[in-house]
């Protein structure tokens, strides 16, 4: 009876794990390649579409500007796009979002004042300016996608675009060139508690799996206690104890 126990036992173990595993599979696959939301495709139109116009820019800040630090700010930003563009066309090609081809009409005015700039002096001021505005507009967009995305790869490219942004950020402010008076003033949070309450917000099939788990493992728990509670009454029945009491009288009696 022991060894049926024992077997029932580990049976029911390995049923547990089964289940688990077959349940615990779909979210985990679905976590890794889970189609994009509105916010993850924007996301990736807006990266192409400053790169689109902030390359060019760099590039010509590398020719035109006098400054050194210009030169190599413009450098570090024509790389670090280029290196973006090529993450988020694959990206794109991955999940079929359409990307943007060519800058907008405010960036072509843009790199047309740049390129009809007086004096490199007005060129540096304006490249300097119109890249700080430019990257402090993209800047909480990427970090709203980072924090709420469900999608494993558009969370680690939002992860490397938000030390890209941060960095040019930083390095455009270092040229001393910024008029941060021109900048347009952040927008007002929500609460915390907002806050709190949307991040926490739970979708109906996450609800769902969460409920049947728990009753998964509160019924394995209770089958496991009841099938412990049966194989030690099997081993302590009233009978066997009268049955060995009986043989052990008959064993003390003298042979007639």
């Amino acid at each position: 009876m022991r060894s049926d126990s024992d077997r029932l036992r580990k049976l029911l173990v390995l049923v547990v794990v089964l289940v688990l595993t077959q349940l615990a599979a779909p979210a985990i696959a679905s976590a890794q390649t889970a189609t994009l939301t509105d916010s993850d495709r924007d996301l990736l139109n807006r990266v192409r579409q400053a790169g689109l116009w902030e390359m060019p820019a760099g590039d010509m800040a590398r020719v035109r500007a006098q400054t050194p630090q210009v030169r190599n700010v413009g450098q570090t930003l024509m790389v670090d796009h280029g290196r973006l563009d090529v993450a988020v066309r694959d990206l794109a090609a991955k999940y079929r979002v359409v990307l943007p081809d060519q800058p907008t009409p405010d960036q072509q005015s843009w790199l047309t004042e740049m390129r009809t700039a007086p004096s490199s002096a007005q060129f540096e001021r304006v490249f300097a300016n119109r890249l700080r505005a430019a990257h402090g507009v993209i800047f909480p967009i990427i970090g709203n996608v980072r924090a709420g995305t469900r999608n494993d790869e558009i969370r680690a490219f939002a992860n490397t675009a938000n030390q890209v942004v941060l960095r040019h950020i930083t390095l455009l402010e270092s040229t001393g060139l910024i008029d941060f008076d021109a900048l347009p003033q952040p927008p007002v949070g929500t609460t915390a508690s907002a806050s709190a309450a949307s991040a926490l917000n739970l979708g109906s099939m996450d609800i769902l799996t969460s409920v049947v788990l728990g009753l998964l493992v509160c019924g394995a728990t209770l089958l496991l206690l009841w099938l412990i509670r049966s194989s030690a009454r099997r081993r302590h029945r009233p009978g066997d104890d009268y049955a060995a009491n009986r043989t052990a009288e008959r064993e003390k009696q003298p042979a007639g």
